[in-house]
């Protein structure tokens, strides 16, 4: 650009300069490089002899926005306070994309003022300016290969079960990679006994996040910034975190811009401002038993408690109903498995299967009829009731059942490990496809779609199977323990039986059903014996506790 284009002044006045600095990462703000730009232009203005104007600093705030504050101050302000060039260090500084870049500089163009880098010489004709462009694009290309690089050395890294990342979760310090040891996770006993404290009020004492949090702020217990005000969110955050299980995973979430920009408020700092998780295929698994201690992380029977535990509370959350269901968040339709939920017909509350929903907005699939919630609540009450009062009954059932699941497990782990190996083959011959494609050997699209559809198929169906083997193994019962909890129940259910309330009856049955699966006119019931306070609450397995078939 011709200098004396973008210079028209006075000769009588200095040349009025604002100077322009931008930092993005805290890193960066930890260097103190903002402070080392601003230096570096206020001396720059003072040996050419110009006036400093303002300076214009953006700490903190991506280079890819359009929008930043002092960006948008200085646009603003270069007509009224007549400054004639925008000095910055680094093309980079003004914008990180080329394009945005360009369209800054055009912005202070049409107000009469020109930018200037420190780092190269204002161009003077077409053909300098044309050599300008081009060494910002190959910036730009550089600084996207740079990028690629260092993900791919990540990626490889966490598959070579390295911590990657030093963001550690609560519990745990990042020690750093050294010429002897790689990066890991430490951790952090006095805060681990709480996670382990955490995981047993979800899984043994059924607690929501927000009681959880709640008896966290009263023991006074610090978060990890050091503050002792729990969130619920970020107890649900430690409670759904396989890290505590002994597996950390890498590519879990992917950063991606906020869907709903109306909600935002200010100025953003960042162009991805919102995350949203990867399919699970997508994670890369990081092993941590094999450098700390076994011991320290929550055996994965409470991990699979807590997370079943998780999704009956979202299930039977007072928010998500607006009437009084006893068996709220625990219906689900014996047609076409999907949950019920509570619905009101002519002033009469009813269980109505979900399938239109979940199919909108296709037809529904699912032609069950609602269920009266008077009579599904009163014959499922009845049913449990007389389950765990006739315990004498009962229990040589009960027996009856351990033996025979007993009988099933090997087998049942046997199958396990056969479809974890068929997975495995799966995911690899899937790889293979891509390879054949990406290297047109003999593979067309077509072709390649149906072969990866085919494989695909297939590894869902076996992922459901091996979903519920899973299931079944976990089903295996502790029979000494089982009997106290029955037994347990009956004389308290016993002793409040006049004075056991509607919120006694649901939390009785939160404690003891699983799901109520409606099919017509008949039901299945299904549940879990908890741990009581009677038993070693470290021995508590899960069981089917009754079988019924009901009219309803």
């Amino acid at each position: 650009m011709n200098e004396s284009d973008g210079l028209e002044k006075d000769e009588k006045r200095k040349t009025r300069v604002a100077a322009y600095a931008r930092v993005s990462t805290s890193e960066q703000e930890k260097r103190h490089t903002i402070q080392i730009q601003v230096e570096e232009l206020t001396q720059t203005i003072k040996e050419r002899g110009w006036e400093l104007v303002d300076r214009y600093v953006d700490d903190g705030y991506s280079g890819e926005l359009l929008e930043r504050p002092d960006i948008d101050r200085l646009l603003a302000e270069i007509e009224e306070k007549t400054i004639d060039v925008v000095l910055v260090t680094e093309p980079d500084r003004l914008a990180r994309q080329f394009v945005v870049q360009k369209l800054l500089e055009s912005e202070i163009e049409e107000r009469n003022a020109c930018v200037e880098y420190l780092s190269m010489s204002p161009a003077k004709t077409d053909d300098e300016q044309l050599g300008v462009d081009v060494r910002g694009l190959v910036s730009a290309w550089h600084r996207g290969y740079i990028k690629r690089k260092t993900n791919a050395g990540k990626i490889e890294k966490a598959k070579n079960g390295f911590v990657v990342g030093g963001k550690a979760p609560y519990g745990f310090r990042y020690v750093a990679r050294t010429r002897k040891t790689q990066s890991h996770y430490e951790p952090i006993e006095d805060e681990l006994r709480w996670v382990r404290e955490m995981f047993n009020w979800c899984a043994r004492e059924s607690l929501s996040v927000d009681a959880i949090a709640l008896r966290l702020i009263d023991r006074k217990v610090p978060t990890q910034s050091g503050n002792r005000i729990w969130r619920g969110s970020t107890v649900h955050h430690i409670l759904t975190n396989e890290t505590y299980a002994g597996v950390a995973h890498y590519l879990k979430h992917r950063s991606i811009p906020p869907k709903n920009r109306e909600k935002s408020v200010g100025y953003r700092r960042f162009k991805n401002t919102s995350r949203e998780l990867r399919p699970k295929d997508k994670w890369i698994p990081i092993p941590l038993d094999l450098v700390i201690d076994r011991e320290t992380f929550i055996d994965r029977e409470t991990w699979d408690r807590a997370q079943l535990q998780l999704k009956r509370n979202a299930r039977s959350s007072s928010r998500n109903t607006r009437h009084p269901y006893l068996l709220r968040g625990r219906t689900f339709c014996g047609l076409c498995e999907l949950p019920c939920y509570g619905s009101v017909s002519r002033s009469s509350l009813r269980y109505q299967c979900s399938n239109r929903h979940y199919k909108s907005p296709l037809p529904k699939t699912c032609f069950a009829k609602s269920v009266s919630a008077s009579v599904l609540d009163s014959v499922v009450w009845e049913t449990v009731s007389q389950a765990v009062a006739n315990h004498d009954v009962f229990l040589p059932q009960l027996r009856e059942l351990q033996d025979d699941e007993a009988k099933k497990v090997d087998y049942h782990r046997g199958e396990l490990e056969r479809l974890k190996n068929r997975l495995e083959k799966l995911d690899k011959a899937e790889e293979r496809a891509a390879e054949l494609y990406a290297r047109d050997e003999g593979m067309g699209f077509k072709q390649y779609k149906d072969h990866v559809d085919k494989i695909r198929n297939e590894k869902e169906t076996l992922r459901k199977e091996k979903k519920e083997l899973q299931r079944r193994i976990g089903k295996t019962v502790d029979w000494e323990h089982s009997k106290k909890n029955i037994k347990f129940l009956d004389a308290y259910i016993k002793s409040k039986v006049e004075k056991l309330s509607f919120e006694d009856k649901q939390r009785i049955i939160g404690l003891l059903v699983d799901r109520v699966i409606i099919n017509g006119n008949h039901v299945r019931i299904e549940g879990a014996i908890p741990p009581m306070e009677t038993a070693n609450a470290n021995s508590s397995k899960d069981v089917v506790i009754a079988s019924n078939s009901s009219p309803c």
